[in-house]
């Protein structure tokens, strides 16, 4: 058996995994379809054509990447569902920010990206947060 969170491979009479300390899932329990979505900042809506802001999200959480300020690497930030308190959609005119909040730590705010694309983002988190 293995930790649904941080894959470490559990004895069958552990209950919680002693890498992160989460509650052990027996395997009758809820299990996460593998998927994937990558949205990008649109670049008619202000976004950069050379280095667009990402938001990947996936089933384990949210990834918010932006190049950094000198141009040569990428700054990451993921959050986890569990961590995730909401998610708001700041709408514009023609585009919209999405921000998300975190719990104890800090959250993501992202800009540029299409209304559209942002309602998506959006229903995609809150459907793994309940």
């Amino acid at each position: 058996m293995h930790c649904s969170n941080c894959g470490f491979n559990l004895n069958k009479n552990q209950n919680f995994c002693p890498n992160c300390g989460k509650k052990a899932m027996d395997d009758h329990s809820k299990k996460r379809e593998p998927f994937s979505y990558t949205f990008s900042s649109r670049l008619y809506l202000g976004g950069n054509i050379l280095t667009p802001d990402k938001i990947i999200v996936d089933e384990t959480g949210v990834t918010y990447e932006k190049r950094n300020k000198y141009l040569i690497g990428i700054d990451r930030s993921f959050l986890a569902y569990d961590t995730i308190s909401f998610v708001k959609l700041d709408r514009g005119l023609i585009n919209s920010s999405i921000i998300i909040s975190s719990k104890g730590s800090r959250g993501v705010k992202a800009s540029n990206f299409s209304i559209s694309d942002a309602k998506k983002i959006k229903e995609l988190i809150i459907s793994k947060l309940y």
